[in-house]
């Protein structure tokens, strides 16, 4: 029932903010004001849901973000340099940098906010919520499907093809297996938050 909630409510607000974003598509402040509503949403739920919950979490609200910075972050965080890197190669035949990133009107939002706001919810929340209830392969599985379904209303929003729904569905869905099984391994969401926001920011920069 929660998660359907969240959907409903940011259905509504990724329409606002597109409605934002047609009137200036190119601005710092079309940017600040999706970062803003993306944090009132999602920020604000995952506040309400763990303050509600926090005595049948796994990780205990106040340990949830802590210094704990084992060696597999690491390993991940240069797998996923590696791999941006070569995709950049890839798709660009030799070093290539966004050089007008502010253009799409959601810079800030995307390649900071999404890593922080959607690690707090999506992992400090559901997965840690899950974790109480099932063992992790249940709870990686289940929390990273809601991860995948929140990011529906963009793409119909956006008109995106059925391939290209594919397509992302092959990259999200697979990064919250491993931000889930990361939060896992290290019950905070510091790693988990820069992996998100390293991929995020090298999506856009890079690629």
């Amino acid at each position: 029932m929660s998660f359907v909630l969240l959907v409903l409510i940011w259905f509504a607000g990724r329409e606002l903010i597109n409605f934002i974003e047609q009137q200036d598509t190119t601005g710092i402040g079309s940017d600040l004001v999706s970062l803003g509503i993306k944090t009132v949403i999602m920020v604000g739920l995952g506040l309400f849901w763990i303050n509600r919950t926090n005595q049948q979490l796994w990780v205990n609200k106040r340990k949830l973000y802590n210094g704990n910075f084992p060696t597999v972050f690491w390993v991940v965080l240069a797998m996923f340099v590696a791999y941006l890197f070569f995709l950049m190669l890839s798709a660009h035949h030799g070093f290539y940098i966004q050089s007008n990133p502010f253009k799409s009107g959601e810079f800030l939002s995307v390649t900071l906010g999404a890593g922080l706001i959607e690690e707090f919810l999506f992992r400090g929340f559901f997965m840690n919520f899950l974790m109480k209830r099932y063992g992790i392969v249940a709870a990686n599985m289940i929390q990273a499907i809601l991860f995948q379904i929140s990011h529906f209303p963009l793409y119909y929003l956006e008109g995106l093809t059925v391939w290209a729904w594919l397509i992302n569905i092959a990259n999200v869905l697979p990064l919250g297996l491993i931000f889930g099984w990361m939060f896992y391994r290290t019950k905070n969401l510091w790693p988990t938050t820069i992996l998100h926001c390293v991929w995020d920011s090298g999506v856009t920069l890079l690629i």
